[in-house]
């Protein structure tokens, strides 16, 4: 019985172990069919289309179509035809302290192929102050100024040219007050610097400034006094304003 039981076992491990043989044998067989087919297909891979699509994905997304092209194309970043400036200025001479608050309109009659020309009208106020004497001036300014393009994608422009202006006020010393008037006529120089398509900061200040004062005391009478201020008179103030671009076209 014994016997009969042993070689019934043995048949069936036999049996097993060819089973187990055929379906490794299968296995591999199927492996390697696949790792041929996927051989196969790496190798007849078409990459063309598939670059094609990318580069159409790239500029079709706004997100970064837009950062891209504020990046790389200079005429993104043009001359406004109109902006709007608030700013507000210091500057020091012998004894005094001078500041001013101002805004502008501007407006573009020009346009050339790195630079544009434009014209504004704004409003300013001007103090100053030296111990027990004060004086405050409002006051309207015109002027025609050119932007220069001097760096590569146009976000840096030199600005120079004329400003005229006329200002009334009075001025304050001790318990005494003159009524004062000024006319101005100025040669402007300053830098814009584009901090986005829409947003600027310009410094600019008068590098040559001749002033015709009128004073009327209250005691009577009247006097008028001419001068030119210089920038290494250190009487010019210097002013940063932020600009606001209203429209390209």
């Amino acid at each position: 019985m014994k016997t009969k039981f042993s070689l019934v076992l043995s048949a069936l491990l036999v049996c097993s172990l060819i089973q187990l043989n055929a379906q490794s044998d299968l296995f591999n067989d199927i492996n390697l069919e696949k790792k041929e087919i996927k051989a196969e297909d790496f190798t007849n891979l078409e990459t063309d289309y598939l670059v094609e699509d990318f580069k159409s994905y790239l500029e079709n997304k706004p997100e970064l179509s837009k950062a891209i092209n504020e990046q790389v194309n200079p005429e993104d970043i043009v001359f406004a035809m109109q902006m709007l400036a608030i700013g507000a200025g210091v500057g020091f001479g012998d004894d005094e302290t001078l500041w001013c608050l101002q805004a502008a309109y501007y407006y573009r009659l020009k346009l050339f192929q790195r630079s544009a020309l434009f014209a504004s009208l704004g409003l300013k106020y001007d103090g100053l102050s030296i111990g027990d004497r004060t004086q405050s001036l409002v006051g309207l300014q015109v002027s025609l100024l050119m932007f220069q393009a001097i760096s590569q994608f146009n976000e840096i422009r030199l600005i120079y040219g004329l400003l005229g202006g006329y200002g009334f006020g009075n001025e304050k010393f001790d318990s005494f007050t003159t009524d004062i008037t000024r006319i101005t006529l100025a040669v402007v120089v300053g830098f814009q610097l584009m901090l986005s398509t829409n947003w600027s900061l310009a410094l600019h200040t008068n590098l040559v400034a001749h002033n015709r004062w009128t004073f009327k005391p209250e005691s009577g009478g009247e006097f008028k006094n001419d001068f030119t201020n210089f920038l290494i008179n250190k009487n010019n103030i210097f002013t940063l304003s932020l600009l606001f671009n209203l429209g390209k076209n």
